[in-house]
């Protein structure tokens, strides 16, 4: 038997699909990175939004009718 025949090689094809494979799964972890950072700022930005409406109802009690120092 000829051992070139029973053992697979890698074409040049193969290699492209996992350079290929590969680049994909790298765009998949950048998608997931940029998602989760915008999903952080949403997060923060909520976070702000609540404290400035505290913030406002708070001065509305301590300064009434829009009264700002």
């Amino acid at each position: 038997m000829n051992a070139e025949s029973t053992s697979p090689a890698r074409t040049p094809r193969d290699n492209a699909r996992g350079v290929e494979s590969l680049l994909w799964l790298a765009a998949g972890a950048v998608w997931a990175i940029v998602a989760l950072k915008a999903w952080s700022q949403t997060k923060k930005f909520e976070a702000r939004k609540r404290t400035w409406s505290v913030s406002d109802r708070l001065l509305k009690q301590v300064f009434p009718n829009d009264i700002r120092p």
